[in-house]
């Protein structure tokens, strides 16, 4: 992967900012949000968060302790509703500009248990797969298939004439990018994906090719009836398209970052197919680059991503993209925590690990990742906003990716007799970055006195200060709210030798009401977050 005044009165800002519009992308995906399996509270811990090497192997999962929530049963409102994303999908031209088909398809398997009769034929329809009659034509097969080539793991199912067709040079290419996806994954501690017994011939992973139009590049879903909540795993298979002409870059360059995508996403149903979108799509983004690291197809989601929207929760999905850039977060951690296993960093898999509990949802699963290693979610989603501040040095590939710089919330000068104030709001998992800047402060002895309120204790309140001194030098330290949600510290601010402080205040609240909304956007765990709109306000003085 390559690598996206004059001081003020008080002012107050609004809580938050508009989502961003759809990018073009590569799409895959988009629908309402999947059920997850059961929910608890985060209560985020609090570590200095270092860009440290993580010489562990991936730590052992630790007990639940936070009180579960039950699950939530799928109405026959949000299950029509899933269904009928799915049907405009396929009857709408371009609909992978707005329309997540993995995640959409994910909906109407979770919800499908609500449905009777004639509505669950039409669901069954939508999930069946391509070589079956009463397909829906996502992808149905119109002459009878070739008989498939088939690795010891993974079959690839195709027909040699029609809308469909495919070489079979193609399908020995599609074979072997497979096998080397598999391979990768297996090596590095995930699970295969979970045996389907004898659909598709047998208990083989099946990838299905043909033209799924509409300008998506493949989708995975699951066609597993069960309805057990207590082992969330089920079976997977794939579709992938037959040649990829008429799409942007190579077609190999696009079969092999699609098959890692999707195949990521037999792996994670493998674990929990009721998990998060946000974090499926996240971290199967975050998977592409991993294996396929020139081809750099992720970088166009950047622009819809906290590097360029900082104060959008970063568990967001909906259908500007925005959880396809969450990739970043991902890549941002596997910079700082490096140990691997089997050449793929450890934290993602032990992330992916915890989140396929059935008591354990997104958030958590990353929350619990990281306090594993010393750190927290709230503290990493500070240091990732300080990283955006200056993505070309703070990312391995973020000058020659052209990273996004993420923006400012306000640029305000200090001086002797002019001290600066800024009141925010900000939603879960959000956070704003203020610069402040010398004015005629003398050179010598001139300190910056800083007074935040990031509220009530516990709640995921941060802070980080940003130091750039006029030589260049970058140096950062991490708060935490006291008692009251306050926090202040005093740091250098001598004309002469600062050119900036950047104050990061952070809303790291990973609390839920989980299973209440069903609509997008839609965060962690279906629910209703329980700390969004908080007010956050930031006070600097120039003192001696």
């Amino acid at each position: 992967m390559a690598g996206l005044v004059q001081h003020p009165p008080a002012v107050a800002v609004s809580s938050g900012e508009p989502m961003p519009s759809p990018v073009p992308t590569r799409p895959r995906l988009l629908g309402l949000s999947a059920l997850a399996a059961t929910a608890a509270l985060v209560v985020s811990a609090l570590a200095v968060p270092a860009r440290a090497d993580d010489a562990t192997p991936t730590a052992p999962l630790s007990p639940v302790t936070d009180v579960v929530q039950d699950v939530a049963e799928p109405t026959v409102q949000e299950a029509l509703e899933a269904v009928e994303t799915v049907e405009e999908a396929v009857a709408e031209p371009d609909a992978a500009e707005t329309t997540d088909l993995t995640m959409a398809l994910l909906e109407v398997a979770n919800t499908r248990p609500a449905l009777e009769g004639d509505d669950r034929a039409a669901a069954d329809a939508l999930l069946a797969r391509p070589t079956n009659p009463g397909q829906a034509d996502i992808l149905r097969y119109d002459v009878p298939e070739q008989t498939p080539v088939c690795s010891t793991d993974i079959c690839v199912h195709w027909v040699a004439s029609g809308r469909h067709r495919s070489s079979r040079a193609w399908v020995d290419t599609v074979l072997d990018t497979l096998t080397q996806v598999h391979d990768t994954y297996l090596r590095a501690g995930y699970r295969e994906p979970k045996s389907d017994g004898t659909r598709g011939g047998d208990s083989r992973l099946d990838v299905y090719l043909g033209d799924i139009g509409n300008g998506f590049y493949g989708y995975c879903t699951s066609d597993d009836p069960s309805q057990s909540r207590t082992d969330p795993a089920r079976w997977a298979y794939c579709a992938l398209d037959n040649d990829y002409a008429g799409f942007r870059g190579s077609p190999l360059a696009n079969l092999q970052v699609t098959a890692a995508h999707e195949y990521y996403h037999a792996v994670q149903y493998a674990y929990d197919r009721f998990e998060d979108p946000w974090f499926l799509e996240a971290t199967a983004t975050w998977a592409e680059d991993e294996l396929y690291d020139g081809v750099d197809d992720n970088r166009q989601y950047l622009r819809a991503s906290q590097l360029r929207r900082p104060r959008t929760p970063l568990d967001t999905f909906a259908d500007s993209g925005f959880h396809y850039g969450t990739w970043s977060f991902f890549r941002f951690l596997t910079e700082r925590y490096r140990a691997e296993r089997g050449g793929l960093p450890a934290v993602v898999l032990e992330m992916v690990q915890r989140a396929g509990s059935p008591s354990t949802y997104s958030w958590q699963a990353v929350d619990r990742a990281l306090k594993a290693r010393g750190a927290s979610g709230k503290k990493m989603l500070a240091a990732y906003a300080v990283a955006n501040r200056r993505p070309q040095v703070s990312y391995a590939e973020g000058r020659a990716g052209g990273y996004p710089r993420a923006p400012l919330a306000g640029d305000l000068r200090v001086g002797p007799r002019s001290p600066a104030t800024r009141t925010l709001r900000l939603d879960h998992l959000t956070t704003a970055t203020v610069r402040l800047r010398p004015r005629n402060v003398p050179a010598k002895r001139w300190k910056l006195r800083l007074v935040m309120q990031l509220g009530p204790r516990g709640r995921g309140g941060q802070a980080a200060i940003t130091t750039t001194t006029r030589s260049g030098q970058v140096s950062t330290m991490y708060l935490k709210a006291g008692k009251a949600g306050r926090a202040t510290r005093t740091v250098p601010f001598s004309g002469r030798r600062v050119r900036s402080v950047e104050v990061t205040l952070v809303n790291g609240s990973g609390r839920f009401r989980c299973y209440t909304s069903n609509r997008l956007p839609s965060y962690s765990c279906s629910g209703t977050p329980l700390d969004d709109g908080r007010q956050v306000s930031l006070r600097a003085t120039a003192v001696r």
